[in-house]
């Protein structure tokens, strides 16, 4: 569980993971440049930038409905807090070489890094800090949906793909001190229930 750091970490992490990947090979890093050449910012912007080569835009955060129901956390000095908020993000990725064969490269390596570490920790090392396991797959979207968001930003079809990266929790700061009802138990007194009666 993270504080609200979390979202930063995540795409942190990720940009990290795809730098990883291209830097040891020469060809795709030459492609990319550095490490600042993978951004934050939606294809649009990333177009207006010649240095900027990948997109990795969070273009959707949504409640993960299954984790709604999770008890409130107890901590140590006896209070509960609120159960944290589990949410999923959304990624458009988008490739942005000089050339369509550069393109297809950038994507291919990054898809193959992000299928070979579906699983990854993100951490910050700070008290109370960031500390999630993500699990990053592939989302399929159709061409209809897809070309919505193009047109939402104003912007021609590029190649691309969508990721989900299930899931992170935003701990909440709500404590409460009031103490759960364990048991309920309930008694039949027939003297009361006569002089209620009369």
């Amino acid at each position: 569980m993270s504080g609200y750091r979390v979202l930063d970490a995540a795409s942190e992490g990720l940009r990290r993971l795809l730098w990883n990947s291209l830097k040891d090979d020469q060809a795709l890093k030459d492609l990319v440049g550095t490490e600042d050449g993978i951004v934050f910012l939606n294809p649009t912007q990333t177009a207006e930038q010649s240095d900027r080569r990948l997109s990795l835009w969070l273009y959707h955060v949504a409640e993960d409905e299954h984790l709604k129901n999770t008890p409130a956390v107890r901590l140590t000095d006896g209070t509960f807090r609120m159960t944290p908020l589990a949410v999923d993000l959304y990624y458009l990725l988008t490739p942005f070489a000089l050339s369509g064969q550069g393109n297809h490269q950038l994507l291919g390596r990054s898809m193959q890094t992000f299928h070979d570490n579906g699983i990854v920790r993100i951490t910050d090392g700070q008290p109370g800090g960031v500390n999630e396991q993500l699990r990053i797959s592939l989302y399929r979207r159709s061409l209809d949906e897809i070309s919505q968001v193009w047109q939402a930003l104003r912007e021609p079809y590029r190649l691309s793909v969508c990721y989900q990266v299930k899931v992170t929790r935003l701990d909440s700061e709500r404590t409460d001190d009031s103490v759960p009802v364990i048991e309920v138990s309930a008694a039949w007194d027939p003297d009361l229930e006569r002089a209620e009666a009369s």
